[in-house]
């Protein structure tokens, strides 16, 4: 079935009592964009399609609500944590950290201890959004008995660099979850701790673990890697992105071999090769790239050019020539 065009403002408006849901719910999410000017009218739409009969009309206005940052519907938001939709109260969980971070924390805290375990993951992820100062609660989760929580705390807290619990996570190494194995083996190198290395070094070997297990290795800047990291990174036939990270890890090892393959690579014909190079070259500060990355952006699409804006800016305070080329794309 072809989705309808996204409705202007007005057409969303007069949809919220639209006879087909499928049309309530495109007027859910155009709602959440409203001209500034009629934000009030599109929050008191919005709280309409959140009592609708349909679960994925409910779910897209919740979302609607959080984008808005609509205090308006705190408390239908909370009552939603009961929503009988599940996509829709895991949707109400997220738009209330968004609406309300500091009055809704406690409520979304206590959903750790609820049955369901999509509940906790929603509190978790949530709990990672508003910041580091819920490490101890979301820590908790590293204890849970699904293993789609613990995987989640493990990742939440290594983007959180919380270092604090380096142990609680390297605990789980030992897991009875292969899966919760290889996220605190990534969630330790994340935090700058090598006791999951040996790990990460054999998952290069897997398909579908080589990307993070290369950053992993490249934050750790680990040595024993270097030979499988320079195989992974100059083989001809492998995925560019997963080259781009390897290569990452070469540069952090200070081997110049890293640059050579990110050089090659910023000027690949594929788009999303070619933009993970620029951001990498920003990442690692490579002024040496410069002049590649000038060549590059002369033929990149506009879409592209926040992209090397966000590298030059990086690499501008060390290097005239990326400063001017900054100038020139302002």
């Amino acid at each position: 079935m072809i989705p309808p065009l996204a409705p202007t403002f007005d057409a969303a408006l007069r949809d919220v009592r639209a006879q087909h849901p499928r049309f309530r719910g495109a007027a859910a999410a155009r709602l959440g964009e409203p001209p500034p000017e009629r934000r009030d009218e599109a929050v008191l739409g919005l709280l309409e399609l959140a009592k609708d009969d349909t679960g994925a009309v409910r779910e897209a206005a919740y979302e609607s609500l959080g984008g808005l940052g609509a205090l308006e519907g705190l408390a239908t938001l909370l009552d939603a944590f009961e929503d009988g939709h599940m996509g829709a109260r895991q949707a109400a969980v997220l738009a209330v950290g968004r609406v309300a971070p500091e009055e809704g924390a406690d409520a979304i805290a206590a959903l750790l201890d609820d049955a369901r375990p999509e509940m906790r993951f929603s509190a978790i992820w949530t709990l990672s959004y508003l910041g580091s100062g819920h490490a101890d609660r979301i820590a908790t989760g590293l204890r849970d008995e699904d293993q789609e929580v613990r995987l989640l705390a493990v990742q939440c807290l290594g983007e959180l660099a919380a270092s604090g619990y380096a142990d609680a996570i390297a605990a789980l190494l030992e897991d009875s979850s292969d899966a919760v194995r290889f996220a605190a083996a990534t969630g330790l190198a994340a935090l700058g701790d090598g006791r999951g290395a040996a790990m990460l070094r054999a998952a290069l070997n897997l398909p579908d673990r080589a990307f993070p297990a290369a950053i992993g290795l490249g934050d750790l800047e680990d040595r024993g890697s270097l030979a499988a990291l320079t195989r992974l990174a100059t083989h001809p036939w492998r995925s560019p992105i997963l080259r781009a990270a390897a290569a990452r890890a070469l540069v952090r090892l200070g081997d110049p071999a890293g640059i050579e393959v990110l050089r090659k690579l910023v000027r690949s014909w594929r788009i999303e090769a070619r933009q993970y190079a620029v951001q990498l070259v920003g990442e690692l500060e490579l002024t040496a790239l410069v002049p590649d990355l000038a060549r590059a952006l002369r033929r990149a699409r506009r879409a592209e050019r926040p992209v090397y804006e966000t590298t030059l800016e990086q690499l501008a305070p060390k290097s005239d020539a990326a400063k001017a080329l900054l100038a020139s794309l302002r």
